[in-house]
Order: C-alpha cells, then structure tokens, then sequence
C-alpha cells in the first residue's frame, strides 16, 4: 500500500495555475491597480504605456472649454502603441497663459510645473510573471537536481521532515540504503511520523545488509539496550564490529566498552584499550573521557596520570561535563598537570552550570575555603543547597552554614532560588501536555 501510494504520488502533477488568458491577466491587473490606482486595461507581459502629464497651454493656444460633465476615460490603445498626449483643461486663462497646468490631487505646494516643451514620453511598467509554486518542486531543490537521499538528508536537516519522508520512502523502498537509513531514524525519533522503534529496527537492518554502516551503528546500539528489539550484546558487538572496520569512532567506542565488560565479547583489556585510542584520535570525547580514565586508574601496566590528564582535559575542553570535574581536580591538586587552583575553580564553576552537582559541590567548598576564589559564604551556601537539592549532601558544609547569621543565610537562599530555577529540572506534569 505504501509503495503503491508513493508511486501515484510521485506522478501526480498539478496543472499549471491560470491556464486561461482571462485568469492569466487576473494577478497583473490586481499588481498594477494597487501600484497605479487606475483601471488595466493590459494582460500580463504586455508593457503598457502611461502617459505623460500634459503640458502647460501657452499665450497663443486657446483654452481649452471645459467639458459640461465628466467623460469616462478613452479607451486603451492597442497594445505596442502609443497613447498622444492629452492637454489638461484648465478653467482659468490666465492661469494657463502663466503657464500653470491642472496640478495632480495631493501634489505638494510649490511644486514647479511640467516645462511647457516637455514631449509626452510614455512610462514602460514591467509586470512580473507569478512562479507556479507548485510545478517548482519540493522546497530548496534547484532547478534539475535530481531526487536523490542526499536532497532528503538536507530536508531533513533542515527541519522539513514531512519533505524528507516524502522523498525517501520511494527510494528506500527501491533499496536505496541511505535512504532506508534516513527512514529508520525518522521512525526512531518520531520525526515526520509516528514513533515506532521496532520499523526503525527493521528499516536498519535493510540497510545494514546493504552495507550502510551508519544503520549498522544505530541497530547495534538498540540491540545493546534492548530498544525496539530483545537485548542481544553479541549481536551488538557484531554490528558495532562492522561500523569500527569502516572508521566509525563511536563505534568504536561502543566495542571497547563491550571488551572490557566481557560482554558480547570475551574479555580483553589490550583490545579495548587499542580500540578506544583509535576513537580518542577521531576525536570521540566518550573516548577521551574513557581512555583517561583508563590512564589514571588502570592497572599497573597502562597506567600513566600525565596521559591520563591529557586525554581528560581534551575532554573537557570539547564540553564532557564529567572530565570538566575530575580535569578540575586534577588541576587543583597537581595530579598530573602543573597545579592551578584557579583554573581548578574555573572547571568547576562550568560544570556547575551545566547542572552536574559534583561540580556544584566542589563550587561551593572553593567559595567556602578561599581556594581558588576569594571567600563568599553567600555563593558557597547556595551553591551547597542546590546540589543538596540534586541529591548530593556534604556534612562539613551542613557544619559550615550552620555558622553563618541570619541575613547571610537569607540571602544565600534567594541566590539558591535563582539558580534552581535554571539548574533543576522542572517534573513532569501530566496535565500540562498537550491533549
């Protein structure tokens, strides 16, 4: 059925908007009255001529009578041809031996008159053709590109998924693999259709057998959590296989952790380790993360914290909120870096703000302690309430703001209020979802 819909679908073509020349004058009759205010009397693409003011009588003419009532407008000339000019009728002569003409409503006062040897020369109004919307093609294609899973990737990055989906579907079901893919992900995520995991499974595993390892990755990781499918870590480990031979650093990272846990794998730390340093150099920063710990807390043979601190630190700096904390105690401790209190602080004070509440709690003992900070009972208290909040307590600074006065306190709970309201997670409220 859906094959069958998408076919009709992609040879329906609508017919072109105002087939008719009556229907076809209607937008350049609609654009000119509203430009010019008078009536059209010319279809779109014919330029039409407007004419000149006229020009001023002089001595020698004879006025103009004016006219017992009010004429209706001459009819237009042919199309191509030129309107002649028409004298202005005047009602006094001597206003037009002084060379005023009949002077347009809401013209400025003062306005200098038209030269009386002006020549009528006609005004040329291009009226542009409307584009039919619908025969341009889906949006952001250019003109004669060709209807591939690249275009639909682009769609869907940009948001257009219910485009995206419409290009792809075709394709993947002609066995296109990237587009298949595409497909998967967007019944994984619910974007552009409704959300099914087990489809998402079935279109990863199409293209996975096709050779995209990028579906390969994404089937591996629900085979490991058991999302849309039953748990399956030897199946996983296979998958991730195939992506880490093509150059896929997470996973990569995925098989590492896999060795190492003896899960879907025999256990073996020389592999992990091997295959979590080629993702760490691909610049993976769950690797990072992982090979500096290895470094750091490993066993005797791998050990080696000034590696450790490296590879924690480019973790950090690449914005993983966890290495930001353990490279800031690193820092202040000179564990395999130079020591820097400061900086220290600096760390933890980043992963406080991203809500990470080990952050927060060494937060509030620099502010507390004056190590790395000056001194402020203020910031250190509020800092400790709110990852007490988190679920992160800490008796010796229960002790420490239990010395504090009254107004110090008070004030650290206003700070501590404005800091939950951005750095808590607000619950779920059933009743405030959409129905």
């Amino acid at each position: 059925m859906r094959l069958a819909f998408a076919q009709a679908a992609a040879r329906l073509r609508p017919l072109p908007l105002w087939t008719d020349p009556v229907s076809r004058a209607l937008p350049a009759a609609l654009a000119l009255g509203l430009l010019a205010g008078t009536a059209l009397t010319a279809v779109a693409q014919t330029p039409v001529p407007v004419p000149a003011p006229a020009p001023a009588q002089t001595q020698d003419q004879a006025p103009a009578a004016p006219p017992a009532q009010t004429e209706p407008p001459a009819a237009s000339p042919a199309p191509g041809s030129t309107a002649p000019a028409t004298p202005a009728p005047t009602a006094d002569p001597g206003a037009a031996a002084a060379g005023a003409g009949t002077a347009p409503a809401g013209a400025a006062e003062g306005a200098q008159p038209a030269p009386a040897d002006a020549a009528a020369q006609p005004v040329v109004v291009e009226i542009p053709i409307l584009p039919n919307v619908i025969a341009a093609g889906p949006p952001l294609m250019e003109p004669g590109e060709p209807v591939t899973a690249d275009f639909a990737y682009g769609v869907f990055q940009r948001g257009l998924y219910l485009t995206a989906l419409a290009v792809a579907m075709p394709l993947a079901e002609q066995g296109d693999k990237a587009a298949q893919t595409l497909v998967g992900v967007m019944h994984e995520t619910g974007l552009g259709i409704t959300q099914d995991k087990k489809k998402a499974a079935e279109w990863y595993q199409l293209a996975a057998a096709a050779g995209d390892t990028g579906a390969a990755y994404r089937l591996g990781q629900m085979y490991l959590t058991g999302d849309g499918v039953a748990v399956d870590k030897k199946r996983a480990a296979d998958l991730f296989e195939a992506a880490a031979a093509a150059g896929n650093p997470a996973a990569m990272y995925n098989l590492a952790i896999l060795f190492q846990a003896g899960e879907g794998r025999p256990y073996n730390e020389t592999e992990a380790n091997r295959l979590l340093q080629q993702a760490a150099d691909l610049e993976d920063v769950e690797a990072q993360y992982a090979l500096g710990l290895q470094f750091l807390e490993g066993n005797e043979t791998v050990r080696d914290p000034i590696k450790g601190a490296n590879w924690l630190g480019r973790a950090a700096r690449r914005g993983h909120v966890s290495a930001q904390v353990y490279y800031g105690i690193l820092r202040f401790q000179g564990r395999g870096v130079e020591p820097d209190e400061r900086e220290a602080a600096d760390w933890f004070e980043r992963a406080a703000i991203a809500g990470n509440p080990v952050g927060m709690n060494r937060l509030a003992r620099i502010y507390a302690f004056g190590r790395g900070r000056d001194v402020d009972p203020v910031e250190a208290t509020a800092w400790h309430y709110v990852a007490r909040a988190l679920g992160l307590s800490d008796l010796e600074l229960d002790g420490y703001v239990g010395s504090l006065d009254k107004e110090t306190v008070d004030k650290a709970m206003k700070r501590a209020e404005e800091l939950s309201a951005s750095l808590i997670p607000k619950p779920h409220d059933p009743s405030a979802a959409a129905p």
